[in-house]
C-alpha cells in the first residue's frame, strides 16, 4: 500500500499507451499548433540567415622517397600510417596556418571575419558575456632585453619576465570555426573545406590553406635541415679542435723520443726491415758463391781437364775459347791424316792448339779467382750486415715502449680524424642540399567556387523543426497529462488511495456565461439527460450497492478543501434520490459558510443550529421542494448563533436529532464542510453511515487528499469511495461518456416550508 502511494506522488497517474493516445487526441490543437509554429519560426530564421558556401580542396600525403637529395639521416620522410595522416590534419587546423592565410589574404579587413559571430553577439546583447576584444600582441622590442631567446630554437626561456599571456584573436577564432579538415576515409587524402558567405572567397581561402600548408611543410623541412647544419657545424668545430690536439700530441711525443717517420713508417722500424731483407739477400749470395767456389775447387782437385770447370763457371769467354780450341783440335786431326808430325802445318796447328789450351786455362784460373773474391766479399758483406742487424735489434728493444704509446696516439688521432671527415661530408651534403627540398604532400584537386550554398540547409531545418514541433507538441500533451497536480484519470483513484472510484462529474457551467451556483446544485433538475446527470445516477448506484443494510442511512459528502464540488455533489445526489421517489433529507451541515442555505433557502427562519440550541422543532425548520420532493434542512436561521460550530455538532442533542430524523427519512445526505481547515467534518463523520469523499480533477493534490482522508481516523472504514469533479469533458468522452446536454435555466426560489 505504501509503495502504491509513493508511486502516485509524482504525477497524474500511471503511464499507458491508451492513456497517452487519449492525451494526444484531447490536446490535438496543441500537437498541431506546435509543428506549424516551429515550421513558420524556422522558415523565418532560415530566410534571415545569410547563405554559406563551402569550397573544398584535396591534399594528398605523399610518402614516396624523393631522389633530389639523400638526407635520410637528417630528415626522414613521412610514414603512410593513420597517426601521421591525423597529425597532418591537426597541422592544417593549427593556428599558425590560420594566421598565415589571414595575413596573406588580408582577412582582418574583411567584415565577414572582423565582426563577432552570431552567438557572441547574442551573448553580449543579453549581458551573459562581455564582448572580448583582441589584445595587442607585444613585439620583441617591447618585450625588452629580459626575454631570453634561444639562438637555436627561438623560444623564450622558462619563467622569464618578458613572457606574456597569449592574446585572443577573434579573427583567428572565426576563421577556425569555418574551417573543417577531415581525412577522406582510410586514404592518404585530406579534405580542406572552408565556409564563407561568398563562393569565390571560400574557394580562394581553401586553395590558400592548401598552398600555405605545403609552403609551411617545405619551410619546416628547410628549418630542420638548417638546424641540423648548425648542429653539425658546431660539432665539426669541436672535432677539428680534437684532431689538431691529437696531432700535436703525436708530434710532441716523437720529438721527445727521437722518433722519425718515412713514408708513413717509423724510421728505425723501416731501417730494421730493410736491413733484415739485405741480410737475408747477403746470406743467399754468400751461400751461392761458396757453393760455386767449392765446386770448382773440388773439380780442380779431382784433376778435371777444365771442361767440367768451364761448365760450372758458365762464362761466355770460356765458351768462345773452347770453340776456338775445338776448331784448332779439329784442324789438327784433319792435317794429321795428310801430314806427319813434323810437318810445318802440323806444328803450326799444334802451336794453335796449345795456345788455345793456355787461353782456356788462363781464363778459368781468372774466373776461379773471381769466384773466390766474390765469396770473400759476400761473406764480408754478410758479416757486416749481421753486425748492423744486431745493433738495430738492440736499439729497437729499447724504443719498443715508445712505439706502443705512439701507436695508441695514432689510433686516437685516426679515430677523431675519421669521425671529423664523416661529419664534414654530411655537413657539406646538408648545406648543399638544404634548398633542394620537396614537400611530402601535393594538391590533388583545387577548390572551385561552389554553385549552390551549403548552408543553411533550409528545407532540412524546416522539416526537422516540423517533426521537432510534433514531438514537442506530443511531449507537452503527455506532460500536461502525467505531470499535472492531483488526479489525472479516474482510475488513478483506486491506484493512489485504494478506494473505489464512484463517479467522474464533468465541468458544469450555467447558461448565463458565468458560474451560476444555483444552477450547479440543481443540475439534476435542469439537465436530467446530461452527462452530469448520468454521472450522478452512477454515483447513487455505487453508493447504494456499498451500503451494509436496507435501513435508513446518513451519507456524509465532504472534501479536503473548499470549492472542490462537495456541495454540488451532495445537492444533486439528494435531488436524484428525491426524484426517484425516495424520502430524502438534504442537510446543510456547514454551519460556518451555510452555502446550500444561501442558495436554496434565502427566506429561512430556522435551521439545524436553532434546532440544537433553542429547542426549535426540527420539523419546523425543514423546507420542502414541491417539484422534486426534496426535503432540505438549512444550516441556521437568519440570526447568528453564539456557540461555536464544533460545540454544536458534538452536542448530545445533535446525535439525538439525527437519530430522530433517520426514523423519518430513507436517506439523509449531509453537506459537510471540508476536512482539513476545520474539525467540523471530522465530528460529523461520527454520525455518518457512509462517507463520500470529493476531490477536484487536477486541482486537489494527492498529498492534501491523503491528509484529509487520514484525518477521519477510525471513520475511514465508512468511506464509500471518491468522486472526481470538474473533469474535462474530453476525458469523459475519451472514456465513452455521454456529451453534456444544454442546461436550462433554473429558478432560484424552488423551496417552501413543509406543512
Amino acid at each position: 500500500m505504501n509503495q502504491q502511494r509513493q508511486d502516485g506522488e509524482g504525477g497524474g497517474g500511471a503511464f499507458s499507451l491508451d492513456r497517452a493516445m487519449s492525451a494526444v487526441r484531447r490536446r490535438l490543437r496543441i500537437v498541431i499548433a506546435m509543428p506549424i509554429a516551429a515550421a513558420v519560426l524556422t522558415s523565418a530564421v532560415m530566410l534571415w540567415l545569410p547563405d554559406r558556401f563551402d569550397a573544398s580542396a584535396i591534399v594528398q600525403i605523399d610518402p614516396r622517397k624523393k631522389t633530389i637529395s639523400n638526407l635520410e639521416g637528417v630528415l626522414s620522410e613521412l610514414k603512410a600510417d593513420t597517426a601521421t595522416v591525423e597529425s597532418e590534419v591537426e597541422i592544417i587546423r593549427s593556428r599558425a596556418i590560420a594566421l598565415s592565410v589571414i595575413n596573406i589574404l588580408k582577412l582582418r579587413d574583411d567584415p565577414d571575419f572582423s565582426r563577432p559571430s552570431l552567438t557572441s553577439r547574442i551573448l553580449a546583447a543579453t549581458g551573459l558575456r562581455e564582448p572580448e576584444l583582441p589584445e595587442p600582441i607585444p613585439s620583441a622590442a617591447e618585450l625588452g632585453p629580459s626575454v631570453n631567446n634561444d639562438p637555436m630554437t627561438g623560444l623564450l626561456g622558462p619563467d622569464e619576465p618578458g613572457q606574456t599571456r597569449p592574446a585572443r584573436d577573434e579573427v583567428a577564432v572565426a576563421f577556425s570555426e569555418r574551417l573543417k579538415v577531415t581525412r577522406v576515409r582510410n586514404t592518404l587524402l585530406i579534405d580542406i573545406r572552408f565556409s564563407a558567405s561568398d563562393a569565390v572567397k571560400a574557394a580562394r581561402i581553401a586553395n590558400t590553406i592548401a598552398e600555405v600548408y605545403l609552403t609551411e611543410q617545405l619551410k619546416a623541412k628547410q628549418d630542420v635541415a638548417g638546424h641540423a647544419s648548425r648542429l653539425l657545424e658546431k660539432k665539426l668545430w669541436s672535432l677539428r679542435k680534437e684532431v689538431s690536439t691529437a696531432e700535436q700530441r703525436i708530434a710532441q711525443f716523437k720529438n721527445e723520443n727521437n722518433i722519425f717517420e718515412s713514408e708513413g713508417q717509423i724510421l728505425g722500424e723501416k731501417q730494421l726491415a730493410r736491413l733484415m731483407e739485405q741480410t737475408v739477400a747477403a746470406r743467399n749470395a754468400t751461400a751461392e758463391a761458396r757453393a760455386r767456389y767449392e765446386l770448382v775447387q773440388r773439380l780442380a782437385t779431382n784433376g778435371d781437364s777444365g771442361a767440367g770447370i768451364a761448365d760450372v763457371l758458365q762464362s761466355h769467354t770460356v765458351r768462345l775459347l773452347k770453340e776456338q780450341l775445338a776448331k784448332a783440335t779439329g784442324r789438327e786431326a784433319e792435317l794429321s791424316t795428310r801430314y806427319g808430325p813434323k810437318h810445318p802445318e802440323m806444328q803450326k796447328v799444334r802451336a794453335e792448339v796449345r795456345e788455345a789450351h793456355a787461353q782456356v786455362d788462363a781464363e778459368i784460373e781468372r774466373l776461379v779467382t773471381n769466384l773466390k773474391n766474390e765469396y770473400e766479399v759476400a761473406a764480408g758483406r754478410e758479416k757486416e750486415l749481421g753486425q748492423s742487424l744486431d745493433s738495430l735489434k738492440s736499439e729497437d728493444a729499447t724504443s719498443k715502449e715508445a712505439s706502443v704509446r705512439l701507436k695508441e696516439l695514432n689510433r686516437e688521432a685516426e679515430t677523431s680524424r675519421a669521425l671529423y671527415e664523416a661529419l664534414l661530408a654530411r655537413y657539406k651534403q646538408t648545406v648543399e642540399t638544404q634548398s633542394l627540398q620537396l614537400p611530402d604532400a601535393r594538391i590533388v584537386e583545387q577548390a572551385d567556387a561552389p554553385l549552390f550554398p551549403a548552408a543553411p540547409k533550409r528545407k532540412q531545418f524546416v522539416v526537422i523543426a516540423t517533426f521537432g514541433g510534433i514531438g514537442l507538441g506530443i511531449g507537452i500533451a503527455l506532460l500536461l497529462e502525467f505531470m499535472t497536480l492531483g488526479i489525472g484519470r479516474p482510475e488513478d483513484v483506486e491506484r493512489v488511495f485504494e478506494l473505489a472510484h464512484l463517479a467522474s462529474l464533468p465541468e458544469s457551467a450555467s447558461g448565463h456565461g458565468g458560474r451560476d451556483e444555483l444552477h450547479d446544485i440543481r443540475l439534476m433538475v435542469a439537465s436530467p439527460s446530461s452527462s452530469f446527470a448520468e454521472s450522478i445516477r452512477a454515483l447513487r448506484r455505487e453508493v447504494d450497492v456499498r451500503r451494509t443494510s436496507d435501513a435508513p442511512r446518513v451519507i456524509q459528502v465532504t472534501a479536503s478543501l473548499p470549492n472542490e464540488g462537495a456541495t454540488m455533489v451532495a445537492s444533486n445526489l439528494a435531488h436524484h434520490y428525491a426524484m426517484t421517489g425516495a424520502r430524502v433529507l438534504l442537510v446543510d451541515a456547514d454551519l460556518r459558510r451555510a452555502h446550500l442555505t444561501r442558495q436554496l433557502a434565502v427566506t429561512r427562519q430556522a435551521g439545524l443550529a436553532e434546532a440544537i440550541t433553542r429547542g426549535v422543532p426540527v420539523e419546523n425548520a425543514i423546507l420542502f421542494d414541491v417539484s422534486t420532493g426534496l426535503h432540505f434542512l438549512p444550516a441556521s436561521g437568519a440570526a447568528p448563533s453564539h456557540r461555536s460550530p464544533p460545540e454544536l455538532l458534538a452536542a448530545v442533542d445533535t446525535r439525538a436529532l439525527l437519530a430522530r430524523l433517520k426514523a423519518q427519512f430513507d436517506v439523509i445526505i449531509l453537506d459537510a464542510p471540508p476536512l482539513l481547515p476545520i474539525i467540523d467534518s471530522r465530528i460529523i463523520g461520527d454520525y455518518a453511515d457512509q462517507i463520500v469523499f470529493v476531490m477536484a480533477w487536477r486541482r486537489t493534490s494527492k498529498q492534501i487528499a491523503r491528509r484529509a482522508l487520514t484525518s477521519l481516523g477510525f471513520n475511514q472504514n465508512k468511506l464509500v469511495g471518491v468522486v472526481v469533479t470538474r473533469v474535462d469533458s474530453d476525458v469523459l468522452s475519451d472514456e465513452g461518456g455521454i456529451g453534456s446536454a444544454v442546461a436550462s435555466p433554473v429558478r432560484g426560489d424552488m423551496l417552501e416550508r413543509a406543512a
